[in-house]
């Protein structure tokens, strides 16, 4: 499932692209926390940033920021990098990494030299705000999504901010649902909330989506060491096809 999503992005990524190049109303709705943290310069890590979007809202609202965007494809990091060049008031770092990869974490590193001059001590990164949206519902697997959820909230130090698209919940979605064997999966290893849907916008291709809702969001975040402090629905035709959710780690 991983393999399928990675050749999706491949296929669609100027079509992606194309469709997210504004904000959608529940993006706008979670600028109020960020506003909240009262920083003159806020340090903004967007975890499958895509094409970056986020940090030209950032502009667009005039929040000051340190903005680091990660993904894992290599061609909407790219227009993410020309969309947000001379940003006001935004400065941009895009980090190509694979959130199914353990590791992922080490391409935020930051080195410090010592006096001697020797790079040798290595710091974890900590940002005031994280963001992970419409991201975690790509990765296959309750421990998969745990894992990616707690490493979120070692690198915060503030909210971590995340959303969930409700595709079940919305007959126009579920109508369009993929079955397993055409997707090349084999269904005994699916999860309930595992599906396969289809993109027919410029190509055609198939992605894996899990849909994470309350109740899984409750347990992710119990699991975590992470309070849930607010959730809302918005976005879509529908005006509830997202799910959000502003965390706080009690670690």
């Amino acid at each position: 499932m991983l393999a399928l999503n990675r050749e999706f992005y491949e296929r669609v990524a100027p079509h992606f692209d194309a469709t997210r190049r504004g904000w959608t109303p529940g993006l706008c709705v979670i600028l109020p926390h960020l506003r909240a943290l009262g920083k003159e310069k806020l340090a903004v890590l967007d975890v499958g940033c895509g094409n970056g979007r986020f940090a030209r809202l950032l502009a667009h609202e005039g929040i000051s920021a340190r903005y680091t965007g990660v993904d894992g494809n290599q061609a909407l990091l790219q227009l993410g990098r020309k969309a947000a060049k001379n940003l006001a008031g935004v400065d941009c770092h895009f980090v190509e990494a694979d959130l199914a990869d353990p590791f992922w974490t080490d391409t935020l590193t930051v080195r410090r030299d010592t006096d001697a001059g020797v790079s040798t001590t290595v710091e974890p990164p900590r940002f005031d705000v994280v963001l992970c949206l419409a991201t975690m519902q790509h990765l296959p697997g309750y421990a998969m999504r745990l894992r990616l959820l707690t490493e979120l909230c070692l690198l915060s130090a503030g909210p971590v901010i995340l959303s969930f698209w409700q595709f079940l919940s919305s007959e126009r979605f579920r109508s369009k649902l993929i079955e397993p064997k055409e997707a090349g999966v084999d269904s005994s290893t699916l999860e309930t909330g595992d599906a396969f849907l289809p993109w027919r916008q410029g190509v055609e291709a198939v992605r894996y989506v899990h849909q994470v809702d309350e109740a899984e969001l409750g347990q992710l975040a119990a699991d975590a060491s992470m309070s849930v402090l607010q959730t809302f629905r918005a976005d879509g035709k529908e005006a509830n096809l997202n799910l959000y959710a502003v965390l706080a780690c009690t670690r």
